[in-house]
């Protein structure tokens, strides 16, 4: 038997979501074939980084290693969102790594009957590969661009321009733009893959806006940003978010070709929700709505993880889902 959970600012089910109040959700799954499931825990951390990733990841290694997906749940407060993916993948190659970050207040992990705090609860699922569709409710914006000048995360010329103008440029290109900018976020979109073409939705890895140097038109990103990387910007509202949610769904009940889950996990972003869309229950009634109906649950919390062209990222404001197709 494997029990794993964390605290939230709200729970769902196939039954809707709950935020801002006391709730709890949880799926019972019984396997009598192939689905194995291995927990394990790293507790007491001042810091889940690279040396708990490497950690882990030798842990988990065996009992994903004929295929399967690693579920995480680490603690927001030690938590180095960047070091923990970076060090899964180098121990365990390409296998899925999928969860959220524990959030709320308190925040809080479950294992087994134990509750713990800085902790990195973790379960290896083999048996079966999930098929899993990230929304990371954004639509770009203007046109994909090279960065051709910077250092570190500084952006310091797209396209041989100043980065501000070329942000600009795009904003100005986006309909009913006074609306939707008054509500929205700006983030900077790092393509994945810059040789596909074209580049669409899902084809990015999204970053916040760190900061912009109006003298010099220099833009700082949430992330490395290297020469010859291929860059465009994105805005998040709640039209995108819903947008990008429909085609995620899409592109899942494709991928299922037929088959009905047997179950599923959804880690929400707490910037989601009722927040966003401003009515309660949106992301679980259009999951329910597109795919039919069978056991979902999950949490909204401070972060989430999963796979974007077969690398694993952590991200911020999106909804993964991770479907496990009836054998």
């Amino acid at each position: 038997r494997a029990v794993l959970g964390a605290s939230g600012t709200g729970v769902l089910t196939e039954r809707g979501e709950a935020e801002g109040g006391p709730a709890v959700a949880v799926l019972v799954v019984r396997s009598d074939g192939p689905l194995l499931a291995s927990p394990f825990l790293l507790a007491d951390r001042e810091a889940i980084d690279t040396g708990a990733g490497a950690e882990l990841a030798e842990r988990a290694a065996p009992a994903v290693a004929e295929g399967g997906c690693l579920l995480i749940l680490p603690d927001a407060m030690s938590l180095d969102p960047h070091g923990l993916p970076r060090a899964l993948a180098d121990g365990l190659g390409p296998v899925p790594v999928l969860g959220g970050v524990a959030a709320g207040s308190p925040v809080f992990e479950l294992y087994a009957a134990d509750v713990a705090t800085r902790a990195l609860p973790a379960l290896a699922v083999s048996g079966a590969r999930p098929v899993v569709g990230v929304a990371q409710g954004c639509q770009p914006i203007g046109e994909p661009y090279v960065v051709t000048g910077g250092e570190g995360n500084v952006v310091r010329a797209i396209a041989g321009r100043r980065p501000l103008e070329v942000l600009r440029e795009a904003l100005r290109a986006v309909p009913d733009l006074e609306r939707r900018v008054r509500q929205a976020g700006v983030f900077a979109g790092l393509a994945i893959n810059p040789a596909k073409s074209p580049l669409e939705r899902g084809d990015f890895l999204v970053r916040n806006l760190a900061g912009v140097d109006r003298e010099t038109g220099a833009l700082a990103v949430a992330e490395a940003v290297r020469i010859g990387q291929t860059i465009q910007f994105h805005i998040r509202d709640a039209q995108a978010a819903r947008e990008d949610l429909e085609a995620m769904l899409d592109r899942v009940k494709a991928a299922l070709a037929g088959r009905r889950p047997a179950f599923g996990l959804y880690f929400n972003c707490a910037g989601r929700g009722q927040g966003l869309y401003g009515v309660p229950g949106h992301d679980v009634t259009a999951i329910r709505r597109r795919l039919g109906d069978w056991p979902l649950v999950g949490f909204f919390g401070n972060g989430e993880f999963a796979p974007v062209g077969g690398r694993n990222f952590f991200h911020n404001y999106t909804g993964v889902l991770a479907l496990f197709p009836e054998s």
